[in-house]
């Protein structure tokens, strides 16, 4: 999950606040029938740019090539396999009303819905249709377990810190050997995300120098390797998966993206992430968009969608489609796809990486990147060879700051086989509780993007991103996200017991190589 990073602006980070054809009596029917069950569909901010007959679009691997009809219009009987069929050549995908001209209401309301005027009925969790009406009297009972469906954003609190002393997050899921690692992992960030609003000012946190170094590994990453597309006045999107409470949002405004879609399993994490982005937004976008002005830097000049989902069991058309129809057609393949600090949830099992990997290559266009950190198999390997443990059972390491200790016995020779299911807890002060990760072995991680059709073009540690790239990045970061990097020498980067956490990090990037 991303950290919460610093806002930027110019050419230099400003602060910001906290961080198959139908009808047109199908139309109708369809309607009816929504009005019926109380559902109603979500406006997608496809872009704001001007697009042009004569520039041709690319087209998504989703899309079905025998039917241009947009997703909400299509028969429920349909086969659910036909959305992953490719096309043959790229050619633009139709999103064309069959309401007539002189009708604006019924023009309109394919996308707004007939009675389309509550926010929290347009963005409701798909299978909720309604929200349950608890019994009189009857209190709520308090749990660290996960509701199976995560409630709707409504009634998003504000974001405020409850007492001037910083209060270290503290974990409350209990009995984690009877949890699945989904429910454990979903509990901890929706607990992270409530506490982080009375925590108080993060500059007091033991790990405030950690975050700010990883958050300037991750503007560098974004920054050398998000692609614009090479099609004329198509927006340049990008999809962040497990994108916590919108982190990286700044970052996307950053390298100047025009659409994201975020992605997480932590219902929590997204309403906040949701807050977040609608509390700094642009407003008031013009209909040219930004040609001949200069972007606002101080707010997000890029419209953005949220969804609770899980992209390592699911695959992105269902997690997306039910809440914003017709985003596949009008906003695929993306150009980047992100995701930071959670690949390695996915390393359970050889059948969670597939579907990771299926969603990521199916998402991109040719050319577009894949862009995370992950935990370095290498450095394990070089504490479990120097046998450099802090037990005598050599399952654990780390320092004052981190540690990470194996379910079961490392490997003498540091090289996990299978590359699947190897646990491990992994410990950070103020930041992850004992949560149980898995080794991501990387040759057999770059073996299996290849099999995706994707090549890697970078990998290295967080260290080295650092000192080769911050000369280029010094000037044009935050000053606040600078200076809460310096060291006790004077000088800029991570030091000590903060060096070695880091350190433990790699960053990568893939290219999507074919289509």
């Amino acid at each position: 999950m991303s950290e919460t990073d610093q806002p930027q602006g110019g050419n230099e980070v400003e602060k910001r606040p906290e961080d198959g054809e139908s009808s047109g009596t199908d139309v109708e029917h369809h309607k009816e029938k929504k009005q019926k069950t109380g559902t109603t569909s979500h406006a997608i901010p496809i872009s704001r740019r001007k697009s042009y007959d004569e520039n041709p679009r690319m087209s998504s691997v989703y899309g079905e090539e025998k039917s241009n009809v947009p997703a909400w219009m299509k028969s429920r009987r349909s086969d659910k396999y036909e959305k992953y069929e490719k096309y043959d050549k790229y050619k633009a995908p139709v999103i064309a009303s069959s309401a007539p001209e002189n009708k604006p209401d019924e023009r309109y309301n394919k996308y707004m819905g007939a009675h389309d005027t509550k926010t929290d009925d347009r963005i409701k969790r798909y299978g909720s249709s309604t929200t349950p009406t608890p019994e009189p009297g009857k209190k709520r009972k308090n749990s660290d377990d996960e509701d199976s469906i995560p409630a709707p954003y409504s009634n998003i609190p504000i974001t405020k810190g409850a007492d001037p002393e910083y209060q270290p997050f503290q974990s409350r899921i209990h009995d984690k050997s009877y949890k699945d690692i989904n429910s454990i992992v979903r509990a901890h960030y929706n607990q992270r995300t409530q506490q982080s609003k009375y925590q108080g000012s993060r500059t007091k946190s033991p790990i405030y120098k950690m975050r700010n170094f990883n958050n300037v590994i991750k503007y560098i990453l974004l920054g050398d390797w998000v692609k614009k597309s090479p099609i004329p006045e198509k927006p340049t999107v990008l999809l962040d998966l497990c994108c916590g409470k919108g982190g990286d949002l700044n970052k996307c405004e950053f390298v100047s993206i025009d659409q994201y879609i975020g992605v997480d399993i932590s219902d929590q994490s997204i309403k906040e992430a949701f807050s977040r982005y609608s509390r700094n937004k642009v407003h008031f976008i013009p209909q040219n968009g930004l040609k001949g002005r200069e972007r606002d830097t101080r707010r997000y000049n890029f419209e953005a969608c949220f969804a609770t989902g899980d992209c390592f069991g699911t695959s992105i058309p269902d997690i997306l489609e039910p809440n914003f129809p017709g985003i596949i057609q009008g906003l695929f393949p993306v150009d980047c796809v992100s995701i930071q600090f959670a690949l390695h949830y996915a390393f359970e099992s050889e059948e969670k990486v597939n579907t990771l990997l299926n969603n990521v290559t199916k998402s991109l266009r040719p050319g577009g990147t894949f862009i995370g950190t992950i935990p370095s198999s290498d450095f394990m390997k070089d504490k479990i060879v120097k046998k450099e443990f802090l037990d005598e059972g050599g399952k654990k390491f780390g320092n004052e700051l981190y540690s990470v200790t194996f379910h079961d016995d490392p490997p003498a020779d540091g090289i996990f086989r299978p590359p699947f299911g190897h646990c491990y807890n992994y410990s950070l002060k103020d930041a992850i509780d004992d949560v149980p990760e898995y080794v991501v072995p990387f040759e057999s991680f770059r073996a299996f993007c290849e099999e995706h059709g994707l090549t890697l073009r970078y990998k290295k540690n967080f260290i080295d991103i650092f000192n080769q790239h911050i000369p280029k990045y010094f000037s044009k970061l935050n000053k606040n996200l600078i200076e809460g990097m310096k060291r006790s020498d004077g000088k800029y980067g991570a030091e000590g017991a903060e060096k070695e956490a880091v350190g433990f990090y790699i960053g990568f990037v893939f290219e999507k190589v074919s289509a």
